[in-house]
């Protein structure tokens, strides 16, 4: 009988093909028998907030964005002529909240004057009431102040009768509240 017998060196051979076979194998299957994961992703667009304080345009009847001297609202004409010594006119004005964010109002508004009624020793001054609302929280919130013209007392015989003058008025609103 004849009997054929395998060398050692193709009987290593082919057991380090078996061994490095399993462990690609274990290697593989370690990897994917981990636990299991999931994700979760979101996304969104960002962008500034709109920031508008608007006073009201009595004469057009409208909310007006009057962001300048230049683009100011001209106030309908004899709303502050009842001035006279020591008397004083006075109007309403009336802002809103037109953004996104709380607008807090300056502690008081600024007048800027011109003109011979605000000129001498003896002038007319502009005074402001307080605003009805210091912070408008939210869009559409308003509040009012008013503006008061008043003759100097020491005004007599015709001192100051018929001058006139202009007022423009600055209201400041800010995104924070000022310290």
């Amino acid at each position: 009988m004849y009997i054929t017998t395998e060398t050692p060196t193709k009987r290593r051979k082919v057991t380090k093909f078996a061994l490095a076979g399993v462990a690609v194998f274990g290697i593989t299957a370690a990897a994917t028998s981990a636990a299991w994961s999931d994700n979760v992703f979101f996304g969104a667009d960002a962008a500034a907030a709109d920031f508008e304080l608007q006073g009201y345009d009595p004469t057009a009847n409208a909310w007006v964005d009057a962001d300048s001297g230049i683009t100011r609202i001209v106030l309908p004409a004899g709303i502050l002529d009842g001035v006279g010594p020591g008397i004083s006119d006075s109007y309403t004005l009336n802002i809103r909240n037109n953004g996104d964010l709380p607008i807090f109002l300056n502690s008081t508004p600024v007048g800027t004057t011109s003109g011979p009624l605000f000129t001498g020793a003896d002038k007319a001054t502009v005074t402001f009431g307080s605003f009805s609302d210091p912070v408008l929280d939210n869009r559409g919130d308003q509040a009012t102040f008013t503006v008061i013209v008043t003759g100097d007392p020491d005004w007599v015989n015709s001192d100051y009768q018929g001058f006139d003058g202009s007022i423009v008025i600055s209201v400041v609103g800010s995104s924070s509240a000022l310290i």
